[in-house]
């Protein structure tokens, strides 16, 4: 835990003295870590064993426990969440054009634009920041071949919606759900949803296995085609036979390792970033602008990965992006989570069919959003105190401006 440094009653912010509340920077997506006894008690077992990839031991044990613990038939561990993205979206036979959400990590693009399909850009509910099922109706053509649903700040998009639309066009319906490991929508897990959900299992994210991702599927057919796909489409017990154009998707042993040792860790953290989110919520409820993005009401059970700010210029006395500059003169590093819009980045701005999309939605979300540190690398005293660093910012919002202004002018 990274301690404030130099708090006291009255103290300015730093973005006058030069003395930051934090004498370490404070990041969002600090890696929360696993017991290292644990740890280490698997990265003997690799050792031993002698297997370090090629679906060893851990790997099939990793691959077993997140089966029990999500509830799916299949959830098949790979290196990282764009690769899962990559084989799903071939594996389902995505191609010509398919929508996503603008406000979404680039990685749900990229990984369409690769295999070139076009990423057709969606808008979003201001209300939970998921994609909008009525705009990505009209979006639809005779090269539409899927939907995209992502599970932004692990909130559940409208499932039902997306998949209604999908079977009277008759499309494809995949789920990102990079965000939303552990969630549960009446009771069963988020990745029961659809035909596939993707998770990521990244450094920064609520679980981890140091880098990694996963396809979670129902579908034994999909889960097969996968499975051979990720191995350069090597046919199983044939080994010099190949079914399928594959790659390297595999995972390593020692990310397997890390995935078997934070899942015995995963409540504890769950419990850690529910008790953020709620004294965060707590201490910024009466700041004027400023407001938090709750879980989705579905939710059964969340990972509480996420604390977003939503800032109110108007209101608040200062943009989103002059508060971050507040914040980042405390070492409390926070992110524009999103920013821009994918349809507002170089590779698709000037892209048929993206070129010149007006989406108002997404654009007043990637203005005003703001995402705080969470984890383990935080507790209730640290929220207080940052949440103390956006107050005084609101109350000193017209000096603060003056001088960031005199800074822009020279």
């Amino acid at each position: 835990m990274r301690k404030p440094g130099g708090v006291r009653l009255g103290r300015k912010l730093a973005i006058f003295t030069g003395k930051p509340l934090f004498d370490e920077p404070l990041h969002v997506g600090r890696p929360n870590l696993p017991d290292r006894k644990t740890f280490d008690g698997f990265v003997d077992w690799m050792f031993e064993n002698r297997w370090f990839t090629n679906s060893g031991p851990l790997v099939k044990l990793f691959q077993a426990r997140l089966q029990e613990k999500l509830g799916v038939r299949h959830c098949i561990p790979m290196c990282n969440g764009t690769i899962a993205l990559e084989l799903a979206y071939r594996a389902v036979g995505l191609e010509g054009e398919v929508i996503v959400p603008s406000f979404t990590f680039i990685a749900t693009a990229h990984a369409l634009q690769w295999q070139e399909i076009t990423p057709v850009f969606c808008d979003m509910k201001p209300d939970d920041c998921t994609i909008d099922p009525s705009h990505a109706e009209t979006l639809i053509t005779e090269r539409t071949s899927g939907i995209v649903g992502v599970h932004t700040y692990g909130n559940p998009c409208d499932h039902e919606a997306l998949e209604s639309i999908a079977r009277r066009h008759g499309l494809q319906v995949i789920y990102d759900a990079a965000h939303a490991f552990g969630n549960e929508v009446g009771g069963e897990c988020i990745c029961n949803l659809g035909r596939a959900s993707i998770l990521s299992f990244h450094a920064t994210k609520f679980f981890s296995s140091f880098e990694g991702g996963a396809v979670a599927t129902n579908d034994d057919e999909l889960a097969e085609r996968i499975r051979l796909m990720m191995n350069f489409g090597f046919a199983g017990r044939e080994k010099d036979r190949v079914d399928y154009i594959g790659t390297n998707g595999k995972m390593t042993e020692i990310c397997a390792a890390m995935g078997l040792a934070m899942l015995e860790r995963m409540e504890d953290i769950r419990r850690v970033n529910q008790a953020n989110f709620e004294a965060y919520s707590e201490a910024v409820r009466d700041i004027p602008g400023i407001s938090m993005i709750p879980p989705g009401p579905s939710l059964t059970k969340s990972n509480w990965q996420y604390v977003v700010l939503m800032v109110e210029e108007r209101v608040f006395g200062l943009s989103r992006d002059e508060l971050l500059t507040v914040l980042e003169a405390e070492n409390v590093l926070a992110r524009r989570y999103f920013h821009p819009g994918c349809h507002r980045m170089l590779p698709y701005s000037g892209r048929f069919p993206n070129k010149g999309r007006k989406l108002p939605v997404t654009e007043s979300l990637s203005e005003r959003v703001l995402v705080l540190p969470t984890g383990e690398a935080v507790d209730g005293t640290v929220a207080r105190f940052i949440a103390t660093v956006v107050s005084k910012a609101h109350e000193s919002a017209a000096e603060i401006r003056k001088m960031l202004e005199r800074g822009r002018n020279g």
